[in-house]
């Protein structure tokens, strides 16, 4: 039996290499096929050494742990949309992480509108990716899109919208009503807007923005025939960044009163209308209320003095960060002796908690030998601000 055995597995190998041997021959023999004739794309899969099995099969936590690694790097819109293309599952995990940012310009704005917007009205037919959209970046288009675009865009990403940044041409009026639901709102940036918006409209379309922390004014010259009262502005309660900027005037500035108790950042430039007095009184209003502000800058206010700003470092003596341009300093913004100081107390800048002082140029003729480096030299020298770490001087004032 052991013989016979070993004979039917003798044969049976014999078999199969006659076959293996027999089949290569004929793969030889056959003529090539009219395709050969010529040559082969780059883009044919059978130019490519692809696996025939499946790829090894990955659990979702992993998954998810490498697309948020993808997610950070600058090109993360490729490479997630080539995650997308791998399998069904990387398809549905990815597909958060390339929607919760998308890169918007002229030519792939159309298609995202799309694709956001299948149909005008929202009840015949929704998008279900629109909920997935967290970021929208409009700031590179300009006359890629319009108005009602851009508001219909705003609706149908108002549930899950967290950070918008308006574009230059196509934002109006008709977008503040999608603006107030998105309710997960945390940064609106409108620095872009060119067109002269209404601000009582948008202070109307704060007012439901609980989430707020980031706030950026339009620099357009001015806000329409509809004023507001300073009295009925009611800030976000967690708003700590805010950026005022454009037609706001000395009406405006003297009027507010109160600010948002959690602001730690304040910019205040681009301000064509806003007088000297009108800042000083603002900045005053600001350092009585006692709010835990941290940074400020002050630039590009063409109607303010030369030495409209010496005061600052005395009204803030817990500032940590301070940029101001040198058309509207001296040196006194040093010596606490010539500091018009509102109150009986002199300032003490041996204890200031100034870490980052920021000179800039506004551009007015003039100012280079204005302030020099020796000035810093001195204060420091002297022992001021103690806790100062970084200076930083714009090229244009050529102390280099």
């Amino acid at each position: 039996m052991a013989l016979d055995q070993q004979r039917n597995w003798t044969i049976s190998m014999a078999e199969s290499l006659q076959a293996v041997k027999d089949k290569s021959a004929a793969a030889k023999a056959q003529p090539p096929g009219p395709s050969s004739d010529f040559p082969v794309r780059d883009d044919d899969p059978k130019s490519h050494n692809y696996h025939t099995i499946e790829p090894a099969y990955l659990p979702d936590e992993l998954v998810l742990e490498i697309l948020e690694y993808v997610a950070v790097v600058p090109e993360a819109q490729k490479s997630l949309y080539t995650c997308c293309l791998l399998s069904r599952q990387w398809h549905r995990a990815a597909l958060p992480y390339l929607y919760a940012y998308p890169k918007i310009y002229g030519k792939n704005y159309d298609p995202f509108y799309r694709t956001m917007c299948p149909s005008i009205n929202l009840r015949i037919k929704e998008s279900p990716l629109a909920g997935l959209v967290k970021v929208l970046n409009l700031g590179m288009l300009v006359h890629h899109s319009s108005r009602s675009v851009t508001a219909r865009v705003l609706r149908r990403t108002e549930a899950s919208l967290e950070e918008f940044v308006a574009p230059q041409a196509s934002f109006a009026i008709n977008s503040y009503a999608a603006l107030s639901k998105s309710h997960n709102l945390r940064s609106l940036d409108l620095s872009l807007v060119s067109e002269a918006q209404p601000l009582d409209m948008l202070f109307k379309s704060l007012r439901s923005l609980h989430h707020l922390e980031r706030l950026r004014f339009p620099r357009s010259s001015g806000f329409g025939a509809n004023a507001v009262d300073p009295d009925s502005i009611v800030w976000p309660q967690a708003l700590k960044d805010l950026h005022i900027s454009g037609g706001i005037d000395a009406n405006f500035l003297y009027g507010i009163v109160h600010f948002p108790p959690a602001l730690e950042r304040l910019t205040i430039e681009h301000c064509p209308q806003a007088k000297s007095h009108a800042i000083r009184q603002l900045l005053s209003t600001l350092s009585r209320a006692h709010l835990p502000l941290k940074a400020l800058s002050l630039s590009h206010l063409p109607r303010l003095g030369i030495s409209s700003l010496d005061p600052v470092l005395g009204l803030f003596p817990n500032l940590e960060e301070l940029s101001v341009s040198v058309d509207y300093i001296t040196p006194a913004i040093f010596n606490p002796d010539f500091q018009e100081w509102h109150s009986h107390d002199t300032p003490n800048f041996t204890d200031h908690k100034l870490r980052m002082l920021t000179f800039t140029n506004s551009g007015n003729p003039g100012v280079d030998d204005k302030f020099s480096p020796i000035d810093v030299l001195l204060t420091l020298d002297e022992g001021s601000f103690p806790n100062l770490r970084q200076v930083k001087i714009a090229k244009s004032l050529g102390w280099d």
